[in-house]
């Protein structure tokens, strides 16, 4: 008796992939408490993100526009900014020239303004960040955080 195996051949095609992008995250706020428990929260959720800390608007379109000539698209798979920062810009001011300079970029906003002062502010903007109220929590920071990553 003879036992046949079927045999299915494969074509190997050799691509070229690209390594995944890091995890990354670059947070605008003025307020080292706050920097503090954002750090707490994620190294315990994301012990591999990495990330860096600026306390004002111009500092932050500064390392934006540095990364993004390294990374391209999105310079950082994440922006966490408060609204009121040292300096002259606000992290709506960040936001408004990330949306020209890097439209796909997430932007998370920060403050202690109500629901109904931050979206007045917005009125008429179809596309604005998501809002994240002060003051934050371990489980809404972790929320939005494992959205992104």
């Amino acid at each position: 008796m003879i036992q046949s195996t079927a045999v299915q051949r494969t074509d190997k095609v050799d691509r070229l992939t690209l390594a995944p992008q890091e995890k990354s995250l670059l947070v605008i706020e003025d307020d080292l408490s706050l920097v503090n428990f954002l750090e707490v929260v994620l190294d315990e959720i994301q012990p591999d993100l990495i990330w860096e800390h600026v306390t004002s608007g111009e500092e932050a379109i500064e390392v934006i526009k540095r990364r993004g000539r390294i990374r391209g698209e999105n310079p950082f798979g994440l922006v966490i900014a408060d609204i009121f920062l040292e300096g002259e810009m606000t992290g709506f001011d960040v936001w408004l020239d990330c949306q020209q300079l890097y439209p796909t970029m997430p932007f998370v906003i920060t403050s202690c303004l109500t629901f109904d002062r931050y979206f007045s502010i917005l009125r008429g903007v179809n596309n604005y960040p998501l809002y994240l109220p002060k003051p934050l929590t371990v489980s809404r920071c972790q929320s939005v955080i494992q959205e992104y990553f």
